[in-house]
C-alpha cells in the first residue's frame, strides 16, 4: 500500500509538471496583448522551461540516485511552486522569463524520482506497464493545460490562474516530504558520477534510443505546449483548446497501449518501430493538410498523433535495461537531457520560421513551419530501427 500510494504521489508531482511545462500555448493571445510578445519571442520565453528542464536533469539524476526521490521531489516541487507564482506577478518579460526558468528547474525532478521509485520498489516485468500508466497520468496534464486551463484563465485571469498553479504545487512538495519513505541514501562521489557516465555512455543503444524518444517528446510538446493552438487558429479557424486536449488523450492512451504491448509482446523494438512509423506518417499528413479540412478529420488525425507518440514509454524501459539498477536515475536523466534540449531547440526554431514567413499566407507559413517536426519525426524513425532489443531482460553485473 505505502508503495502505490508513494508512486501515486509522484506522479501527481509529474501531471503538475506537464500543466506547468505545457501551460504557455494557452498563453499566446493574453500575453501577446499585455506585454507585446512577438511570435518568436513568446516561443522563447515558452522554450525556457525546456532549457532549464534540460539543465537540471543530470543533477537530479545524480539526486534521485544518492538523497532519493523523496528529498529531490520535495524540494524541486517547492522550486516549482516558487516560479509559478513568480510568473503570475511579473510586471515584465524578463520575470516571465525568470518565472519560467524556476518551473522548468523544479518539475525536472518530478519524472526522473517517479522512474527511481519504479524501479526500486516494483517488479521488473510489470515496470513498462507502470510507467506507461505513469505516463497517462502525467499526460493528463497535457490536457488539464489546454481547455481546463484555457477556461481557468478566461474565469480568473492568467496571473490567478498561475497563482492557484503554484499553491497546489507547494501543497505537492510538503506531502512528498511528509509521505515518501525515506529510503536508502547514498553518498555522492565524483568517481561514482565519473563511472556512472562512461557506463551510460559507452552503450550504443543509449544513442539510438535517445534519437527515437527526443522525436516522440520534441514533436508532441512543441506542438501541444506551445504553437498547436495559434496553428489551428491561423489555418483552420477554430478553437485550438478543446483538439489540443485530444492530442494529450491520444499520448495517455498511446503510452498505456505501448507500455502494455511491449510487456506483452517481452519486446521493446517491435513496439516502438511499429509506432514511430504511424508518427511520421502522421506528421506528413499534418504537413500537407489543406485549411478546409473537416474538423472530424482533423481531431482524428491529432490524437492518432498524440497516440503514436505514446511510444516514448519505450526508451525508457529500454534505458533501464541498457544499464546497470544503480545507474537508473542517471540513464535516464541523460536521455532527458537530450530530448529536453531538443523540445527547446524545435520551440524556438518554430517561432523563428513563422517570424521569417510572415508575409505568406497562413496555410503556406504553417507548412514551413511543420516541416521541422516532420524531421524531426523522420529522425526518430531512424532511432528505433537502431535501437538494439532488450526483450525486456535487465542489465545485471
Amino acid at each position: 500500500m505505502a508503495r502505490r500510494t508513494g508512486w501515486l504521489l509522484l506522479a501527481a508531482c509529474f501531471h503538475m509538471a506537464y500543466v506547468l511545462r505545457l501551460s504557455a500555448g494557452v498563453l499566446a493571445a493574453p500575453l501577446g496583448r499585455e506585454f507585446g510578445l512577438t511570435a518568436g519571442t513568446f516561443g522563447l520565453m515558452s522554450s525556457m522551461v525546456f532549457y532549464a528542464y534540460t539543465l537540471m536533469q543530470v543533477p537530479v539524476g545524480i539526486l534521485a540516485d544518492t538523497a532519493g526521490p523523496r528529498l529531490t521531489a520535495a524540494w524541486g516541487m517547492a522550486a516549482a511552486g516558487a516560479g509559478a507564482l513568480l510568473f503570475a506577478s511579473a510586471g515584465s518579460p524578463a520575470l516571465l522569463f525568470a518565472g519560467r526558468v524556476l518551473m522548468g528547474a523544479g518539475v525536472a525532478g518530478a519524472f526522473v524520482c517517479t522512474m527511481k521509485f519504479l524501479a526500486d520498489n516494483f517488479e521488473e516485468e510489470r515496470f513498462a506497464t507502470l510507467s506507461g500508466i505513469t505516463s497517462l497520468i502525467g499526460n493528463a496534464g497535457g490536457m488539464t493545460a489546454q481547455a481546463p486551463l484555457a477556461l481557468l484563465v478566461a474565469v480568473l485571469t492568467w496571473r490567478w490562474s498561475f497563482v492557484l498553479l503554484g499553491c497546489v504545487s507547494l501543497l505537492l512538495s510538503l506531502l512528498c516530504f511528509l509521505i515518501l519513505p525515506r529510503g536508502g541514501r547514498r553518498p555522492f562521489a565524483f568517481p561514482a558520477l565519473a563511472e556512472g557516465l562512461r557506463n551510460v555512455f559507452s552503450s550504443a543503444g543509449m544513442y539510438s534510443v535517445t534519437l527515437n524518444y527526443l522525436s516522440s517528446q520534441a514533436c508532441f510538446l512543441a506542438l501541444s505546449g506551445t504553437w498547436g493552438i495559434s496553428y489551428l487558429r491561423a489555418v483552420h479557424r477554430i478553437d485550438g483548446a478543446p483538439l489540443m486536449t485530444l492530442l494529450a488523450g491520444g499520448v495517455m492512451a498511446g503510452a498505456v497501449a505501448a507500455g502494455k504491448l511491449s510487456d506483452l509482446w517481452r519486446s521493446r523494438k517491435k513496439p516502438l518501430c511499429l509506432f514511430a512509423l504511424a508518427h511520421f506518417f502522421l506528421w506528413g499528413l499534418l504537413v500537407y493538410l489543406p485549411g478546409s479540412f473537416p474538423r472530424p478529420g482533423l481531431a482524428v488525425l491529432l490524437g492518432g498523433l498524440g497516440f503514436f507518440a505514446g511510444a516514448l514509454v519505450i526508451p525508457w524501459s529500454v534505458a533501464r535495461e541498457l544499464n546497470l539498477p544503480e545507474h537508473t536515475g542517471l540513464s535516464i536523466a541523460v536521455m532527458n537531457t537530450v530530448a529536453f534540449l531538443a523540445v527547446a531547440v524545435l520551440t524556438s526554431s518554430m517561432g523563428r520560421v513563422l517570424e521569417g514567413a510572415a508575409a505568406l499566407e497562413p496555410g503556406d507559413a504553417w507548412r514551413h513551419v511543420l516541416l521541422l517536426p516532420l524531421a524531426v519525426s523522420a529522425a526518430g524513425l531512424v532511432g528505433a530501427l537502431l535501437t538494439p532489443e532488450t526483450f525486456g531482460r535487465k542489465k545485471t553485473g
